[in-house]
């Protein structure tokens, strides 16, 4: 029956065994392939089954001592790197940072990630009072409120200022409430609430400068000729304990060929900060030179101290006091009056500056000086100054100033000095730093 069957299927013993042979022949060409007998074909195929782009991505397992991947992760990836390592962090902090904790980064970026749930990858600039500076990746430099940022994650080196005089420099998370720092010595943990400012990189001199040039200029011409220039020009040093201003101001005007304003105001400001309220101011002084005004020379050196009234994200206000030594110089002097003063002082005066936009600002500034060894020499200064961010480093502004003194002396011609003088300026300001 077998046979039968076979030889109507035309299949005979010596065919099974062709057969058999083929099979395992077969099989053993198959063990070669996965071998590498064919392994070109083998690599060709590796990236249509891993998907577009994965082969050349970053493995985010591959980092460094310090926590931070050996190189930037793909856009696509990055975000899901770094949201994974923040919720980490989160759930270290819960559970109490173990004695040997590393903060593993999720990118080689920083990343900012605002209340509103949205990420931005780019580079962090700077926060100081309340307001954080941060490079975006895809819209260039962006300022926010700082009470705008949900999280932060930084894995460069920054230095991170906090309440009693503390400094810390290492790479950082900051989560809704604390702030971790990862430092040679470890992973140092802070309140939120006690941060005061992030400066970029580690503590360098050049990080703490900038300065500010302005210059405005009003005329007409025809039945009447006249004009006004003014410049300005501040240099600042302000690291995380102290602030230091450097600041002229000069202004010259004419009337009909005629020279009808000609006033030199420098000042000197520094600063310390005891806490986030108060601040010792020990040099302060203004020099003055107006020849219209009759003076000289007039110096007010003097030490004093302030207090921030408000210091919100729209608002800053503070107010403050002097007490100090004022020399003054006059260009000429009536018979019976010394030329030259020299006088005591004591100084109350009051700053504010008010954010109404992110680009609008007023700011506004108020000083008096009171003589009390000759009342009739006390003297007041105060501005206001609106200005709009044009660019980065360039404000278009507008400025009023305000002079007064209370009685000045007669001139040695027998004519009086106005008690106050007026200046109203439109022009453009360069700042840098």
């Amino acid at each position: 029956m077998i046979r039968g069957r076979g030889t109507t299927k035309g299949f005979t013993a010596p065919t099974v065994l062709t057969v058999i042979l083929a099979v395992l022949a077969g099989q053993s060409s198959g063990l070669a392939q996965d071998e590498g007998a064919d392994e070109p074909l083998a690599r060709q195929a590796a990236p249509a089954d891993e998907g577009p782009g994965e082969a050349t991505s970053t493995d985010p397992t591959d980092v460094t001592e310090q926590g931070v991947p050996t190189a930037a992760v793909e856009a696509s990836q990055a975000v899901t790197e770094v949201e994974e390592a923040m919720e980490k962090v989160e759930e270290e902090i819960e559970e109490g940072l173990p004695a040997e904790f590393t903060i593993k980064f999720g990118d080689t970026y920083d990343w900012l990630r605002l209340t509103s749930g949205e990420w931005l990858k780019g580079e962090l600039k700077r926060m100081r009072e309340d307001e954080i500076e941060f490079d975006s990746d895809k819209l260039d430099l962006l300022e926010f409120d700082w009470e705008k940022v949900d999280q932060l994650h930084s894995p460069r080196v920054n230095t991170y200022v906090f309440d009693g005089k503390v400094d810390v420099v290492g790479r950082g998370v900051v989560t809704n409430d604390r702030v971790l720092v990862e430092t040679a010595e470890g992973v140092e943990s802070y309140p939120r609430s006690t941060l005061l400012s992030i400066v970029q990189g580690e503590p360098k001199e050049r990080n703490w400068w900038s300065t500010r040039l302005s210059v405005g200029f009003s005329g007409s011409a025809g039945n009447t000729s006249q004009g006004q220039f003014n410049g300005h020009w501040d240099l600042q040093r302000a690291d995380q304990r102290t602030s230091s201003k450097l600041s002229y101001d000069g202004t010259f005007g004419f009337a009909n060929d005629a020279q009808t304003v000609n006033r030199h105001v420098g000042t000197v400001d520094v600063k310390l900060f005891i806490s986030r309220r108060f601040f010792f101011v020990p040099v302060i002084s203004q020099f003055l030179n107006d020849q219209f005004a009759n003076v000289k020379f007039r110096a007010t050196p003097g030490t004093g101290a302030g207090v921030h009234i408000f210091d919100t994200k729209k608002v800053e206000w503070d107010a403050g006091g002097a007490v100090g030594y004022q020399f003054t110089n006059f260009l000429s002097t009536a018979a019976g009056f010394e030329n030259r003063q020299n006088d005591g002082f004591v100084s109350v005066g009051t700053y504010g500056d008010f954010d109404f936009t992110d680009d609008v600002e007023l700011i506004i500034e108020w000083r008096s000086s009171i003589v009390y060894t000759q009342i009739g020499l006390t003297n007041h200064f105060g501005s206001a100054k609106f200005s709009v961010d044009v660019t980065d480093v360039l404000d278009f502004e507008g400025t009023f100033k305000f002079y007064r003194t209370e009685d000045p002396p007669p001139r040695a011609d027998g004519t009086v000095p106005k008690k106050n003088d007026y200046e109203v300026i439109v022009g453009l300001a360069l700042e840098i730093g």
